[in-house]
């Protein structure tokens, strides 16, 4: 019997293959290699850890959650529902900014520095962080299958198959489902209530459009764009009186669902949105919209950014793939142009997706005057995305013409996202690297054990060296190697460096050495649990008469001109350095 490739079937398969797109990107991404995720990854910690919402201050004050702590808090209430156990309450270390990260004047598109504790088997907080991605995943595939129950009640099976392809071919929908961030849940949120807008034939249904976009509305603000589609169902299938009690039963819900989210932001900051704090604190130099190049480059951008910016928009994907996605996007807007300009009759629920599209569109120049060029993202049309996939496939199916077969549609998305993982394995995870070797690797002690932690004055904490390994004579021009195995407990504030002293009985330095402990990262950059061994060569002066000396081993930053002081485990002080006495003989 011959199988029928039905585009109910071709919609799982399309389904499934997404999922494994996004389950490569959440499982392999390193950790925080995403726009801000970190900071919201720190949101939902801060919020299982305090039990209270987080607060934000203009500087010199300290936010509880720097970058992401403005936004409203649902969807980080799920990821910390939903991971709370593995959630330590102790004080959070977050990564390290690369030192030679391209947005900070370096080379390497990885933001992070990716220490010990990130690395298999994931414990802890770094396993509630992956699982968070997972949630994520479904969130993204939920909104996926709106997407498709959209098109049918609105269109033909085709042009609902073709959004869903259309979303999935694009890098960034595995993206987003691949990172912690509260575009996973919006996206699922909107993609229901353009569902439920077009669908609302009842009270009950105009209840959960309701709920929905009170739901959407404490997940991310951008979501105020949904508040007037509420209008729709009420104008299409409700008259009089019914209209005005629809129109009671459809506030209620959504004040009750967000209203105490903004009522706590007038209490707290003075309006209903914070938007007055938030400028203080992102507010760029305005762009100059009446210059061409302000709109090339946001055309660019957001067109970039749609078909395969990875990281922090920090790498492109291969020309080719960004052709083929600017291809697409071009030939889709033009064939609905070219449906408009049929004069062929257009049922209104698609301009009531455009007019969605155009609302958002505007959101987006209004973010991008108050916080520059970095505003042109696509993930920050999410609130649209939805839509955006039904127009350009009613633009193809419709404007062009084009209806392929559902099992052609399939293989499209087959080679589509084969093609967005042969990019990430091949083009994208090679620039990402463990800046500390694997626990397993550095576990092995050293020949001398020590009780030494290096700490700057005043701090708690620091740099163990647990213990090392002297290679070579102590004696008059020898050539000595120092091989040291150290453990981070605190991350240091001071870029210290090791030195490397042979003073003589009077106390006064015959050899005076400076070297780093890892010329690729400075200590700073190290995190709890980081342990590593570094490896240093000097040579003993061939000219020192007989006598007693002593080899020094410390910390100094040059920079504060400052030792690190040498604490035991019992926290007491025991000096500023290693001493290892020797004797160079009478000749």
């Amino acid at each position: 019997m011959k199988y029928v490739f039905t585009p109910l079937s071709i919609l799982r398969g399309i389904m499934a293959l997404l999922m494994c797109s996004a389950l490569v990107v959440a499982l392999s991404n390193p950790l925080g290699e995403a726009p801000d995720e970190p900071a919201h990854f720190d949101y939902a910690r801060f919020v299982a850890v305090n039990q209270r919402l987080p607060l934000q201050c203009a500087a010199p004050c300290q936010s509880d959650v720097p970058g992401e702590g403005h936004q409203p808090p649902l969807a980080y209430l799920v990821y910390a529902g939903l991971t709370w156990p593995l959630i330590d309450s102790g004080e959070w270390v977050p990564q390290a900014i690369n030192p030679h990260f391209i947005w900070q004047g370096g080379t390497q598109s990885q933001a992070l520095v990716h220490g010990t504790r990130e690395q298999w088997p994931w414990q802890g907080m770094f396993l509630a962080w992956r699982l968070m991605r997972l949630i994520s995943v479904l969130l993204v595939l939920t909104g996926i299958y709106f997407v498709w129950r959209t098109g049918l009640a609105i269109s033909t099976p085709i042009v609902a198959l073709m959004a869903v392809a259309l979303l999935a071919s694009s890098p960034q929908t595995s993206l987003i489902a691949g990172s912690v961030s509260n575009d996973a849940l919006l996206f699922c949120l909107a993609a229901i209530i353009t569902n439920g807008t077009l669908r609302a034939r009842t009270y009950r249904h105009i209840v959960m459009l309701s709920v929905a976009i009170g739901a959407a509305l404490i997940t991310k603000q951008s979501a105020i764009v949904f508040i007037p589609l509420i209008l729709w169902p009420l104008w299409q299938h409700f008259t009089g009186w019914q209209r005005l009690w629809a129109l009671l039963l459809a506030g209620l819900p959504m004040v009750a669902t967000a209203g105490w989210w903004y009522a706590r932001n007038h209490l707290v900051y003075g309006d209903v949105f914070g938007l007055a704090l938030f400028r203080s604190i992102y507010q760029q130099t305005p762009l100059d919209f009446g210059q061409l190049s302000t709109w090339q480059q946001a055309f660019s951008q957001l067109v970039r950014s749609g078909w395969g910016m990875y990281g922090w928009m920090s790498l492109a994907a291969p020309d080719w793939w960004l052709q083929i996605g600017a291809t697409i996007t071009i030939s889709a807007v033009a064939g609905l142009l070219i449906h408009v300009g049929s004069r062929s009759p257009i049922a209104g629920h698609w301009w009531l997706l455009g007019a969605l599209w155009l609302v958002a569109s505007l959101w987006l120049i209004s973010f991008a005057y108050t916080v520059g060029p970095v505003a042109w993202q696509m993930r920050l049309m999410i609130i649209a995305v939805p839509a955006g996939g039904l127009l350009l496939a009613k633009g193809f199916v419709t404007g062009i013409g084009i209806s392929p077969k559902p099992i052609q549609i399939g293989l499209a998305v087959v080679v589509a996202i084969a093609c967005q993982l042969s990019i990430w394995w091949s083009h994208v995870l090679p620039t990402y690297h463990a800046n500390m070797p694997a626990a397993a690797t550095t576990a092995q002690p050293l020949a001398t054990a020590t009780k030494a932690i290096f700490v700057a004055p005043k701090a708690g904490g620091g740099i163990a060296l647990l213990d090392y390994t002297l290679t070579g004579q102590l004696a008059a021009g020898q050539a000595l190697d120092v091989q040291l195995r150290w453990l981070t407990q605190t991350r240091p504030s001071n870029n210290w460096q090791l030195f490397v002293w042979v003073i003589d009985a009077e106390k006064k330095p015959v050899l005076q050495l400076l070297q780093p402990l890892d010329p690729q990262l400075p200590t700073s950059a190290w995190s709890p649990g980081d342990r590593l061994y570094t490896s240093h060569q000097f040579t003993i002066p061939a000219a020192l008469p007989a006598g007693q000396y002593t080899l020094q081993i410390g910390l100094f930053d040059p920079a504060a001109k400052l030792r690190a002081h040498k604490r035991n485990y019992a926290e007491k002080l025991t000096g500023d350095s290693i001493r290892i006495p020797f004797v160079i003989p009478a000749p």
